[in-house]
């Protein structure tokens, strides 16, 4: 494990503690502390009419984690981040929200600026392989467990020059579900897929929709 390690050292006839920082947020061989790993990307689902190019998803996978390295570049790593996912319907769609069910219908016919969506907060586990293939290239992979904390739905719209707003701060998100994540890097700058196999929200109240994400990364 990465740790403090205190020195002792002759100055003159006087002893002194040195505190030794190394390998504190470093890639040296070994456990490390590190942090960084930010995305951003564009979502689409399978199940649902969601617009890929309005849907944004926006993390710090590890706002605070562990590394390590194994000198043959290769490394594991693991973290503590957060998430914000945006899931907008396609021109012309809406989520409505009736005794606690939420269903996807069209929206009203004479309605203009239709907007529809749901989003979700996250805290996110990520557990990632890198593997360094290429001078400054690397690959990684892995699962990334999300603790779903929050989730709402927002419909705005104009109808017969009056504008109708509905929000939903109770639409039954799943708590806990887990992503598959990959991608490639060069130096700090890369891409990234990322699907879910898991729905978003509960199948009895809402549709049933499966996330699938491309977008940046940036590592440092």
């Amino acid at each position: 494990m990465c740790m403090l390690v205190p020195c002792v050292a002759q100055a003159g006839d006087d002893e002194y503690i040195k505190v030794d920082w190394y390998p504190l947020f470093t890639d040296s061989v070994g456990w490390n502390i590190y942090t960084g790993d930010l995305v951003l990307g564009w979502n689409s689902a399978s199940g649902a009419d969601v617009a890929m190019g309005r849907s944004v998803d926006i993390g710090w996978l590890s706002v605070v984690g562990a590394k390590y390295n194994t000198g043959h570049g290769q490394r594991i790593t693991m973290g503590l981040g957060i998430n914000w996912r945006n899931f907008r319907l396609d021109k012309g769609k809406q989520f409505v929200q009736d005794e606690g069910h939420m269903s996807i219908v069209d929206a009203p016919a004479q309605a203009s600026g239709v907007t529809s969506r749901v989003k979700v907060f996250s805290l996110t586990l990520p557990v990632m392989l890198r593997q360094r293939i290429a001078s400054k290239i690397d690959v990684f992979a892995g699962p990334v467990l999300n603790l779903n904390l929050h989730a709402s739905m927002e419909i705005t719209y104009t109808l017969a020059g009056d504008k109708v707003k509905h929000k939903s701060n109770h639409i039954h998100q799943v708590p806990v579900t887990v992503d598959v994540m990959g991608g490639i890097k060069w130096r700090c700058l890369g891409c990234y897929v990322r699907y879910s196999p898991c729905h978003v929200l509960r199948e009895q109240y809402a549709p049933a929709f499966n996330p699938l994400t491309v977008g940046l990364y940036i590592g440092f």
